[in-house]
């Protein structure tokens, strides 16, 4: 009955058109930010940390307002991709670098970030290059995660949740899908408490190590890559070089993680300031 009924909400967000999901995000982003100011004070907090002084208040909040209704917007053609993902004209910025990395036969970490439609960029990159295989939480319970999960699929996001399957953990089956030349995508911007507390935009932060921890175990290229949206019908995969790794045979194993989780946030930083407008900025990284 919940896949019936989340089939029915995408249907008519596919119904209303391009047009009308752009005129009901941007209504979301005004009622949310503006009249009832949902978490607001967290998002300009955020863009407090991020910006400071480089930017004004009427800025950050303006950055506040288009970043939400970007998510909305991404929300929304999630429910409906099965009919409009295909329609969209995708443009790769450097897709050289994703060449030369499977090259190497090892497969290939894509380091990617909460930003753009991070959903639609797995189906192009799918579409591309083969298949992603993602360590994730389920979204939601049940029908909702078991829906979720199917859609993901469909467009070439292969969901590796935290379970045994077939006598193999999560890492066993990431660094399979390595050993057969595929994609690991690392949500590398989260919050994580078993994570390590380092520098992001000048204050500590729970950051996500796993990407390191697996490495060790299955090295292999690490690629960020970023999606821009660039107009009604049309996004730009920009695949940024390759992640250096500091001191692959000098340091020990934990400040081998410690040293590049740090160089990792500082690279977001910089995926984060290129597109601030469609960064999330409503995830408290900073929560202590």
């Amino acid at each position: 009955m919940i896949s019936v009924l989340l089939e029915a909400i995408g249907v008519i967000f596919w119904l209303i058109g391009a047009q009308g999901r752009l005129l009901i995000s941007r209504i979301a982003a005004l009622l949310v930010f503006d009249l009832f100011r949902i978490r607001r004070k967290l998002v300009l907090r955020n863009l407090e940390r991020a910006f400071g002084a480089h930017a004004s208040l009427s800025v950050k909040k303006n950055i506040g307002r288009v970043s939400l209704s970007n998510f909305v917007l991404t929300s929304i053609e999630f429910f409906c991709a099965r009919w409009i993902f295909k329609k969209f004209k995708f443009e790769f910025k450097n897709e050289e670098v994703i060449e030369r990395a499977l090259s190497q036969g090892r497969g290939l970490y894509a380091m990617v970030i909460h930003s753009g439609n991070f959903e639609m960029l797995a189906y192009a990159f799918s579409m591309r290059f083969g298949r992603i295989y993602a360590p994730v939480k389920p979204v939601g319970r049940g029908a909702v995660a078991q829906w979720v999960q199917r859609n993901r699929a469909a467009h070439g996001l292969f969901e590796v949740v935290n379970e045994d399957r077939a006598g193999k953990s999560r890492s066993g089956r990431l660094t399979d899908a390595l050993k057969q030349n595929q994609t690991v995508g690392f949500m590398v911007d989260q919050r994580r408490k078993k994570g390590l507390l380092v520098p992001y935009f000048g204050e500590l932060a729970w950051t996500n190590s796993g990407l390191f921890y697996l490495w060790k175990a299955q090295p292999a290229p690490i690629i960020p890559i970023t999606i821009k949206r660039t107009g009604l019908w049309s996004q730009c995969i920009i695949i940024h070089d390759e992640f250096e790794l500091l001191g692959v045979g000098d340091l020990k194993f934990k400040e081998f993680v410690l040293e590049n989780t740090k160089r990792m946030n500082q690279r977001v930083e910089a995926l984060v300031a290129a597109n601030p407008e469609e960064y999330f900025w409503m995830h408290d990284r900073w929560k202590k």
